[in-house]
């Protein structure tokens, strides 16, 4: 009897190790097929499976009216170099186009909009000890924070063709800045200046951060 009990143990312990075996693998392949529906537009990666916020800031569902918030891969390239991120603590109550994230772009900062109204119930802590996960990874690792949202009006946001379209027109729109700006002018399928808070002025920095992300580039810290 003990031996079967034994046994049993054995066999419960295998299947547990397959069990975690298993998901781990259905959650890399999950991942794995998530990321290969990433499309490069002129340097800019998108997923059309998000939904996107004039702000440049995307929605994930994630269901029961949870959400996942980040930066999308065009707004991390504007402010490439962040060495700071300051969030919203956690039970704070976010609005959908108002200032929710802060970064710190060494002598420049940019501020963030919601893409929604709710609750915030978990932040990314890690981005507030260092920022470069939302430089390396802004659709994975790089997350801002989660919410429980109160409606979805979201939804109404670009995704799909639609934000494929919109993103299009954003890169469209930054190369005509740059180029006013800077007198950058970028070949057919040339990407992104690398480090705009570097290159630009304090007066033209305030207006790309005006332009593109909806916001100040103020120094106060946000209210929560």
């Amino acid at each position: 009897m003990i031996l079967a009990f034994g046994m049993a143990v054995v066999c419960l312990a295998v299947l547990g190790m397959w069990g975690v075996v298993l998901a781990g693998e259905w959650s890399y392949e999950r991942v794995r097929r998530w990321r290969a529906g990433l499309r490069d537009l002129r340097g800019v990666l998108l997923h059309p499976g998000l939904f996107y916020h004039p702000g440049h800031t995307w929605v994930m569902p994630q269901g029961n009216g949870m959400v996942r918030i980040g930066l999308d891969d065009f707004g991390r390239r504007l402010v490439d170099g962040v060495q700071g991120v300051e969030l919203p603590r956690k039970g704070a109550r976010v609005r959908q186009g108002e200032a929710a994230v802060q970064l710190d772009c060494g002598q420049k900062r940019a501020r963030l909009l919601s893409p929604v109204d709710g609750v915030v119930t978990a932040v990314n802590g890690a981005l507030t000890r260092d920022g470069s996960a939302l430089e390396r990874d802004p659709y994975g690792t790089g997350w801002l924070f989660s919410a429980k949202v109160f409606d979805r009006r979201f939804a109404s946001l670009p995704t799909g063709e639609a934000a494929v379209d919109w993103m299009r027109r954003e890169t469209g729109r930054l190369f005509i800045f740059l180029q006013g700006e800077l007198g950058v002018t970028l070949a057919d399928g040339g990407d992104l200046v690398p480090r705009p808070p570097d290159m630009l002025s304090d007066e033209q920095w305030n207006t790309l951060v005006r332009d593109f992300f909806r916001t100040s580039a103020g120094n106060e810290v946000i209210e929560h």
